[in-house]
């Protein structure tokens, strides 16, 4: 199937050239932009994903984790990635509240002109699993006043600290060094910037806007497990809300046999208290756990429609958008691992689903592409389905066209197909907390010949170059500085892991698909 992309005069964001510290500024360049396209609008959907609303106090966070992944750090090779630690996560919110406001700018497709019928977002909408963290990305969407912030709401009780009996080199350290204290790796090694003020900026409420168009929400494996991959139970819950904040692992604890308990795969297990050094902190009790049934529950309290409806007890739905169905899955295996599968009573009922005769087309969402649906991990023998399953599922049905996802973070466009089947096109979306942090328009189109599918992705409001002197931030400028600090992760300078991967191809990005129509 073919796959076309062409210029444009529009910009977008790319890293600029490195300083010696491998220090990058992000700039602006011409961007590509689509031939025209003309066909019967069908939809016009806006796809974001994995917003990972973050509380950073929180005592359940294991950033102490994440230092073994450091460049600088010995066992580093052993540790491409973990992934619990980002110098941005302080600025969760506002960068999410400048992509809602990017969206608002949007009112019809840009290929079609067709007005915006949904904005469907893909999962990992929280961080922790934490239910403050999820009111505030619901306070967001609904435009209330939001406050990202918990336990002592007088001072910053997180990982960043100008307290020399807290203060760990480990961490980005924005305020400066405590006198008598080395500083801090991130900017004596990786060229980070000293930021005065931030701390108390990030913490700081704002109105927030509220998304104008319809949203629907899928779930994803953040929304339901500590860090993406531990399965809450009562002691964790107990934990999360609690005063003792983990700081380090003790001396004689090997981090690598720890690191391994920490799963794609279930089972996966939290680090046991006896292995950890902790802090006091000021307990919250609004940090406790999304339990299974929560997070339907949370969606639906305000009565609104976003894809669950009050009392439902599946986190998976479909919603019709004029002759096109979409069908959210549920991909969330909440045996622990933060990789995905379906559970065997939704994939009968997605069989259902697609023997329905009325819709014209089917379109997938998703939290796990295809290729992470591998974590089949099931101690109560209920059945898990997997990638191969799946796919074999969604080919035998020529009205599926699109399948969309996030979870790895990345621009991702790829075709499947089989002998006898017309295929569908498989889209995935960059998260909104690693570079580049944008989100993107999908139009669909049909002729006498053929599906269109149009995708643009788009940058959120975040300022181009903040002004990193400045002494008072508004949010577009904190929202910047967390699209300048995703852009300069010390641990994704190279290697598999590579930050700029996350940006895609220039075929995954804006682009025209097309695919036959069926016999």
């Amino acid at each position: 199937m073919e796959k076309l992309a062409s210029k444009t005069s529009e910009s977008r964001l790319i890293r600029g050239q490195a300083n010696e510290k491998g220090w990058r500024p992000v700039v602006e360049i011409r961007n590509e932009v689509l031939a025209p396209a003309s066909g019967n609008p069908l939809a016009c959907l806006i796809h974001i994903s994995d917003i990972h609303i973050c509380d950073a106090q929180s005592p359940a966070r294991v950033e102490a984790l994440d230092r073994f992944a450091d460049p600088h750090n010995p066992l580093s090779r052993l540790v491409p990635l973990v992934g619990t630690y980002r110098a941005q996560e302080i600025l969760t919110a506002q960068t999410f509240e400048a992509l809602i406001r990017k969206i608002n700018t949007i009112e019809v497709g840009v290929t079609t002109k067709r007005p915006v019928d949904v904005v469907v977002i893909t999962g990992d909408v929280t961080d922790n699993a934490q239910q403050n963290e999820l009111r505030w990305y619901l306070d967001i969407l609904h435009g209330n006043i939001v406050v990202a912030d918990s336990g002592n709401l007088t001072c910053w009780e997180g990982a960043a600290s100008l307290d020399p009996s807290r203060y760990d080199p480990s961490y980005w350290n924005p305020e400066g060094t405590p006198s008598g204290c080395i500083d801090d790796y991130p900017r004596a090694l990786y060229g980070f910037p000293e930021v005065r003020g931030l701390i108390e900026a990030s913490r700081a409420p704002f109105a927030a806007e509220g998304l104008r168009h319809s949203w629907f929400s899928t779930h994803g494996n953040h929304d339901a497990l500590l860090q993406g991959t531990v399965p809450p139970d009562t002691t964790l819950s107990a934990f999360s809300v609690g005063a003792n904040r983990i700081r380090g692992l003790k001396e004689n604890i090997n981090a690598l046999s720890l690191l391994a308990t920490f799963s794609e795969l279930g089972p996966a297990t939290y680090p046991d208290p006896s292995m950890l050094v902790t802090e006091h902190i000021t307990p919250d009790i609004a940090r406790q756990l999304n339990m299974s049934q929560d997070w339907v529950r949370l969606h639906t309290q305000c009565g609104h429609d976003h894809g669950y409806v009050p009392g439902q007890r599946e986190k998976y739905w479909f919603r019709d958008i004029g002759v096109i169905r979409l069908i959210s899955l549920d991909t969330v295996n909440e045996n622990g691992g933060w990789q995905g599968s379906l559970g065997r009573e939704q994939f009968e009922w997605l069989r259902s689903q697609l023997s329905q005769p009325e819709p014209r087309y089917f379109v997938i969402l998703s939290h796990h592409p295809a290729s992470t649906l591998f974590n089949i991990f099931d101690p109560g023998n209920l059945g898990r389905v997997g990638e191969s399953e799946v796919v074999n599922l969604l080919l035998s049905e020529p009205r599926v066209i699109l399948w969309l996802a996030g979870h790895r973070h990345q621009h991702r466009i790829e075709y499947f197909s089989g002998e006898g089947a017309v295929g569908f096109w498989q889209i995935e979306t960059a998260s909104n907390i690693d570079w580049p942090q944008q989100g993107r328009m999908v139009e669909i189109l049909e002729d006498d010949h053929e599906i269109l599918i149009t995708t643009h992705v788009f940058d959120h409001l975040g300022t181009v170059a903040p002004d990193l002197e400045k002494k008072h931030f508004d949010l577009n400028s904190l929202a910047g500085l967390s699209r300048l600090l995703a852009a300069n992760d010390w641990q994704r300078r190279e290697g598999d892991y590579f930050i700029e991967n996350n940006e895609g191809n220039r075929s995954d990005r804006n682009v025209i698909l097309r695919r036959a129509l069926a016999n």
